[in-house]
């Protein structure tokens, strides 16, 4: 009786290593993400925040939910965001965390971005992994002169929904993150996240956004 549950145990183990060894074989490990360029990204968002936060502000993070539908980049980026600011002394006051469909476009609700920035005072900060705010002119109103500063990540097709320049015109953001256009075939040949961050991104400001955004799109 013992002979047959031990018999019966090392085929079942055979069996799952040989279907194991065939998946692999038919399907393969999904592609593995490289970290640096997406831990570049969070740094950067971090050293934009403290730059651009008052005296005694807040640091408000808005970010995507990666339970329901993980996102290996994306945790990446907020892992280097948090070391980043752990490294100067400080950290996220409150973080709003957005449920993404990762069919749609990323984006904040209105609605959400809005109640957030009239919570927020002056000297904060709110820095956002899923965009800048795209407000109606009913929540812009009502906003009214009050202005808490906000840094966006906008990369990938998230420029190709809101109008960049306009954000800036409306002084609701500071500094957006863009993808570079111009971007070489050839990765840096270092760990250094500066140098990754400089080969696939770049800051836009309001000095610099009418130059950065009138590029045009590559085919």
């Amino acid at each position: 009786m013992g002979n047959k549950k031990i018999v019966s145990a090392t085929s079942a183990v055979v069996l799952l290593a040989a279907l194991g060894s065939l998946y692999l074989t038919i399907i393969g490990l999904p592609p593995r993400v490289d970290a640096r360029p997406h831990e570049a990204l969070g740094e950067a968002m971090a050293r934009e925040a403290l730059q651009q936060r008052g005296p005694a502000g807040r640091i408000l993070l808005i970010r995507r939910d990666t339970a329901l539908y993980p996102n290996p980049a994306a945790d990446a980026q907020i892992r280097a965001f948090h070391r980043a600011l752990r490294a100067a002394g400080t950290n996220v006051a409150a973080t709003t965390v957005i449920k993404i469909d990762p069919l749609r476009v990323v984006s904040v609700p209105s609605a959400e971005f809005h109640a957030l920035l009239e919570k927020a005072a002056e000297s904060d900060v709110v820095v956002s992994f899923l965009g800048p705010p795209v407000l109606t002119p009913g929540q812009l109103a009502k906003l009214g002169a009050k202005r808490p500063k906000v840094v966006a990540l906008c990369i990938g097709e998230m420029p190709r929904q809101a109008d960049l320049k306009r954000r800036f015109d409306e002084k609701l953001v500071q500094s957006i993150i863009l993808s570079r256009r111009d971007v070489s075939s050839a990765p840096p040949l270092t760990d250094a996240l500066q140098a990754w961050f400089d080969h696939f991104f770049v800051v836009a400001t309001e000095a610099n956004a009418a130059e950065l955004l009138s590029v045009p799109e590559r085919k």
